[in-house]
């Protein structure tokens, strides 16, 4: 038997917000920033003309992976958050992205190594833009089931038809298992 979902409208609930843990998110960041540094003191204290070349090059690419880690974990997509006349992108060290629902044009799902949400959207000077965040945000259905619903202009394509008529479905059942 399916897992059963538990997805609901937002609509009645303005404003809401779905995002990371912060407590995990910066505890995240804190410990890549750590490792960054602690092998940048590694480097300083203990790596001299004769130490191997092996043990030169390993705290350099630590210190790369490690900033690599706390740059995405700040420039990526930290919350979503459903108002009464816009979507806002909320990010840690970047502005925060608005939308306002007329102007987001379509939803797109697609596989590149992991899934990728994206949405299509007409900027303040009528160009048009796509933000595009991995999909293991967490309640992406239930953001994709309420874009869906918030944007009447939204242009859902034909694969991802079938998963918002299922959403739509399953929230459907679950007010009438409620009533």
């Amino acid at each position: 038997m399916s897992k059963q979902l538990k997805l609901e409208y937002v609509r009645d609930r303005l404003p809401v917000c779905y995002r990371y843990k912060p407590v995990i998110r910066w505890f995240m960041i804190l410990m890549s920033f750590s490792i960054m540094v602690y092998s940048i003191y590694f480097m300083i204290r203990f790596v001299n003309n004769s130490t191997p070349i092996f043990f030169k090059m390993l705290p350099l690419a630590i210190t790369f992976v490690g900033l690599d880690s706390v740059l995405k974990k700040i420039s990526s997509l930290d919350s979503v958050t459903f108002h009464k006349d816009h979507l806002r992108l909320g990010f840690i060290a970047r502005k925060p992205l608005e939308i306002p629902y007329d102007n987001i044009l379509g939803l797109e799902l697609h596989k590149k190594i992991t899934f990728y949400f994206g949405v299509r959207y007409m900027d303040l000077h009528g160009k048009q833009q796509k933000y595009t965040t991995q999909a293991s945000f967490p309640h992406t259905l239930e953001i994709i089931l309420n874009i869906a619903d918030m944007a009447p202009k939204a242009e859902v394509p034909d694969q991802m038809k079938s998963i918002v008529e299922y959403l739509k479905a399953s929230v459907n059942d679950e007010i009438r298992q409620d009533n």
